[in-house]
């Protein structure tokens, strides 16, 4: 543990311009400990429940108002916090520490679950189905917050952690796709954003009932931060 602390993940501002996150430089400095303390004692990636921890921690430590503990959230958000300029953020928490993640591309394996999805038969009760569901999502959810773990192997500990943003409003364009976009019985979704013309791709998969959304670009996304661990740093000055 002390070894960790006193050695502990750089974050390389990687935003081009202040976020609403990186604006606290605190909150960034914070969170860069919250990862050192947690590898001070484990190998595994910060993920799941530890992520929404250390967040709800980062958030609480510069003073942001976030929801308490175990309180009753809406569907599909996982905390609310509200930041100095009176700004409520209504977020969807998620992580991931697969094996070859993307530099380019992100991928949620469950964004969330929709036990209709076996039942439809028929592609307009699918499309309409799908439609009621997103509609409700972007009116709910205002961002999905995804930590990302780089590692090497699956025995070793993250080389780098990233923190996305991804806007629920890339899914708006669901709203405009014809049937014939929904006659699979497990369809695979594209959705323009902003310029980008296959922004993601919304899939109902329906051997597990949830909705996975694949290849969603990272130039559509907002990269708030990097944190770069001790090893790779050190293995990088070595070959220097």
């Amino acid at each position: 543990m002390v070894d960790s602390l006193s050695d502990p993940p750089q974050a390389q501002g990687s935003a081009s311009q202040p976020t609403w996150i990186t604006a606290e430089s605190d909150w960034v400095e914070y969170f860069g400990l919250l990862i050192s303390a947690h590898h001070g004692l484990a190998v595994d990636a910060l993920k799941e429940t530890g992520f929404e921890n250390a967040f709800r921690d980062a958030c609480e430590a510069v003073g942001w108002s976030i929801d308490p503990p175990a309180s009753a959230t809406r569907r599909f958000v996982d905390t609310t916090v509200q930041t100095p300029d009176g700004r409520r953020r209504k977020l969807s928490l998620k992580s991931t520490a697969a094996q070859r993640l993307s530099k380019s591309t992100i991928h949620i394996s469950k964004l969330t679950e929709a036990a209709w999805i076996q039942d439809v038969r028929s592609a307009r009760s699918r499309r309409t189905r799908t439609l009621e569901l997103f509609e409700e999502y972007c009116a709910t959810v205002d961002a999905i917050l995804m930590l990302r773990a780089f590692r090497d192997d699956p025995q070793s500990v993250p080389y780098c952690y990233q923190l996305v943003e991804i806007p629920s409003a890339i899914f708006a364009s669901l709203q405009s796709l014809p049937l014939s976009a929904f006659e699979a019985d497990g369809p695979t979704l594209d959705c323009p954003f902003e310029g980008e013309s296959g922004a993601a791709r919304v899939s109902l998969d329906r051997s597990d009932a949830k909705v996975t959304v694949k290849q969603i670009k990272l130039s559509a996304c907002v990269v708030h931060e990097e944190w770069e661990l001790g090893e790779r740093r050190l293995r990088q000055a070595e070959s220097r």
